[in-house]
């Protein structure tokens, strides 16, 4: 209730103060009222460096200065205009003198921004760094997830599995939220493949499960964790760290019978030759080839290669978009003659985090949400949190 009569109270404000629809305020004393009340929220960086960026507000909207909070400007329109970076301050149609960075923020939720032709929920800020452009979107957790499990391709998922992705997915949401408050953005969206809320949830199944789950999430010693899920971990998951390299506190591997009685079944192999390797791999030819493995689940976090007697690395990422989808996993060897290399493995993924097709069967064996979380994510714990 204290929300909406702010935003009623700006509204009038507004509405008295721009008859043309558009209006600059100079008295800055009105607080930024996004940051009132508002759930957990995360920063994805959309663009960087640019010139220029279309900006349009779809309905009515706030211009706030993020540095300290403070209205610049107001429309009850919809506004549609280039926004550019001047020496003099932000030209957004108006030029906002000496501002620097600005937040533009929807009046109510009929109303929405665009950058550059895609559409977002939440808040949008754009910061001018030496002339070129910032653009951050702003918005609340569970439409994050809206956007970012839409991309998702799930078919014949029972609703147990659905729900552990939602709880993972969010989970590693307020990890990435909360790791550092200093940030401007917590992750970009290239890293996630971040889509804006023009195509969220076009499949009512996770909008459901979002629902489902609202505010719960797994905690790892206390705090929220880099949790993940993989395809068919092939019998056995890997830790975050050991496969990403990263250094940083989350649930170990675990065993999964599963998907180990079923291994044979998923077997993969395909063959290169050298020469053909060598041009991926961007060397001039290859005289050794070494694989760098985690020692508990033998998964491949990296390769190493000779290229005319200098030595190099390459992390498994990498290499698997050099090699395209023949390298379906991390879960393999290699065989190398003369002219040939030959891959063999098993499953698919990176092996980190839930297994997927192992949890699908755990669900059609009566096993419930919270039991198939606790397989993959040892000595964690189930939590309803609204903000941390």
């Amino acid at each position: 209730m204290k929300l909406l009569l702010a935003f009623v109270t700006l509204s009038l404000i507004a509405h008295n103060l721009c008859h043309s629809g558009e209006a600059s305020v100079n008295t800055q004393t009105l607080s930024d009222i996004s940051k009132k009340y508002k759930p957990q929220t995360i920063k994805i960086l959309l663009h960087k460096d640019l010139s220029q960026a279309f900006l349009e507000a779809k309905g009515r909207y706030f211009v706030y200065n993020p540095e300290n909070d403070f209205l610049l400007a107001s429309g009850i329109y919809s506004k549609k205009q280039p926004i550019l970076s001047q020496e003099a301050g932000l030209k957004w149609s108006e030029l906002f003198p000496g501002i620097s960075q600005i937040r533009l923020v929807p009046a109510d939720f009929k109303s929405s921004i665009l950058v550059n032709g895609i559409e977002y929920k939440g808040c949008v800020e754009i910061y001018d760094i030496k002339g070129k452009l910032h653009i951050i979107n702003e918005i609340d957790i569970e439409n994050y997830l809206r956007s970012v499990l839409s991309l998702q391709t799930f078919s014949e998922v029972d609703e147990e599995v659905m729900d552990a992705l939602a709880i993972i997915a969010r989970t590693k949401a307020y990890y990435l939220a909360n790791k550092d408050s200093c940030l401007h953005w917590h992750v970009t969206s290239s890293e996630i493949d971040y889509q804006g809320s023009s195509l969220a949830c076009q499949n009512p199944h996770i909008s459901a499960c979002i629902f489902r789950t609202r505010n719960m999430i797994l905690t790892y010693q206390s705090a929220p964790f880099e949790a993940s899920w993989t395809e068919d971990s092939g019998g056995k998951t890997a830790s975050f760290s050991s496969i990403f390299r990263k250094n940083v506190t989350a649930p170990s591997g675990v065993d999964s019978p599963i998907a180990s009685a079923q291994r044979e079944d998923h077997n993969w192999s395909f063959t290169i030759s050298k020469q053909q390797l060598a041009h991926l791999l961007e060397a001039k030819n290859i005289q050794a080839l070494d694989l760098y493995q985690d020692p508990d689940s033998h998964k491949v976090y990296a390769i190493r290669y000779k290229d005319r007697g200098e030595l190099k690395q390459m992390d498994f990422f990498t290499l698997q978009k050099k090699l395209g989808a023949k390298l379906k996993s991390n879960d393999f060897t290699i065989d190398v003659d003369e002219k040939i290399v030959r891959f063999t493995g098993y499953g698919k993924g990176h092996g980190v985090g839930l297994c997927l097709f192992s949890a699908i069967c755990m669900a059609k064996n009566a096993k419930k949400t919270p039991e198939i979380l606790s397989h993959f994510f040892p000595n964690t714990k189930l939590e309803h949190v609204e903000r941390l």
